[in-house]
């Protein structure tokens, strides 16, 4: 029988996550390609709908919606209380409010 010791077993799993990783941001960046392909604001939302299921639509609107709220000055709590969501929800889309660096304030920015 072949034992492991704690390190082996440290490198496997850590190699395992990593491809996982990369997996995950490999498909992300080929979805990303693909949006961009697309020609019409139609076709986009029609991708989006056959990809993702009605939860997963509705929380990624509901999380777009956070941000502008945010970023139109309503409170956490405002929102909460509008959108039916968690404060910890809102939280996350705060910290990304107050990222200078983050690529989704630069487009609320334009609208």
């Amino acid at each position: 029988m072949f034992l492991l010791t704690e390190t082996k077993k440290y490198i496997i799993m850590f190699l395992l996550t990593e491809t996982k990783e990369q997996k995950l941001m490999d498909t992300i960046l080929e979805i990303s390609q693909t949006i961009r392909q697309l020609k019409t604001d139609k076709e986009i939302c029609s991708f989006l709908q056959e990809i993702l299921s009605q939860s997963e639509l509705i929380d990624l609107s509901k999380r777009w919606r956070i941000l502008k709220m945010l970023n139109e000055g309503y409170t956490q709590r405002e929102i909460a209380k509008t959108l039916n969501v968690s404060l910890c929800k809102i939280t996350r889309g705060s910290q990304i409010i107050n990222d200078k660096n983050a690529v989704s304030t630069k487009y609320l920015q334009k609208g």
